[in-house]
């Protein structure tokens, strides 16, 4: 195989990715980072921002419906919801599988990612973007979050669908005053949920990330999810007040028949749950 033919993603110091490619990768302009889009023989196609990879068609399910249906379902009735980053519309696409959800706002810093998604992996928003309850702001999410609470928006879901936690374009998003904005922003039984990171691959940047967020929210429940292209184990981390009440299997499953919701290729009732146990060097990590 030729050194051109193979396509590294860094998972963590010292340790990569390495992906046969079909065709060399496209890139797309943008002012704020780099975008590539390329083609490989196990993920399908897959886009990179920076050069980290974000989502590929093969695995992006078992991202994104843990990072919606794990805060949605264990919320009573969610109807607000805001989607940090998540220009790939893939999550939005979840949260409209909840039929109460009157309206998703995708805090998005890039239109190029919106552009490059709609031309090259449509599979991912499946025409999201174009739903009624759907509305997208491009700027620092910070921003928005700040001109929302402003206005007297209340939250009931604001999900994390960012690059890494230390990203230059969304550091600040994880910092404590950010953080505690989100607190603020939240309404009664309110979920806020971050993706933590690589347990194995990342552990320093989720041990400090984990601290700042116990720091902020009386409620911290981290979730043991399995992405292949994010190198296999990945953290989630449900952040609540103390009015938080984590739902039976019972529950949520009767949460899914009322709500309709089908045809879910990861997320089930069972695995929400069993999520929650984590192994010893996750615990320790975590301590």
């Amino acid at each position: 195989m030729k050194h051109a033919d193979l396509l590294r993603l860094p998972l963590g110091p010292g340790a990569s990715l390495a992906l046969r490619q079909r065709r060399p990768a496209s890139s797309s302009p943008s002012r704020f980072q780099s975008i590539s889009v390329a083609d490989t023989s196990v993920f399908g196609a897959l886009y990179l921002l920076d050069g980290d990879a974000m989502a590929a068609e093969a695995d992006e399910f078992m991202i994104h419906e843990s990072l919606v249906h794990i805060p949605a379902l264990s919320h009573p009735s969610p109807r607000q919801v805001m989607v940090l980053g998540g220009g790939d519309g893939a999550s939005a696409r979840e949260l409209l599988k909840h039929p109460g959800v009157e309206r998703v706002l995708v805090a998005e810093l890039d239109p190029g990612v919106v552009a490059m998604v709609r031309s090259h992996l449509p599979a991912l928003p499946q025409g999201a973007f174009d739903a009624r309850q759907v509305s997208l702001r491009f700027g620092d999410a910070a921003d928005t979050l700040a001109s929302a609470r402003r206005q007297g928006e209340r939250f009931d879901l604001i999900v994390f669908d960012l690059t890494e936690a230390d990203d230059p374009a969304c550091a600040h998003l994880h910092q404590m005053d950010f953080l505690q904005l989100c607190a603020a922003s939240l309404a009664p039984h309110g979920i806020i949920h971050v993706q933590l990171g690589s347990p194995f691959y990342q552990p320093g940047k989720v041990a400090s990330l984990y601290r700042r967020l116990a720091a902020v929210f009386p409620v911290l429940r981290v979730s043991l999810i399995h992405v292949p292209l994010y190198g296999g184990p990945w953290l989630l981390a449900t952040c609540a007040g103390d009015d938080f009440r984590e739902p039976d299997e019972a529950t949520l499953v009767e949460r899914m028949a009322a709500r309709g919701i089908h045809g879910l290729r990861y997320y089930n009732p069972a695995l929400h749950l069993a999520s929650r146990a984590l192994p010893n060097y996750i615990r320790d990590l975590l301590a």
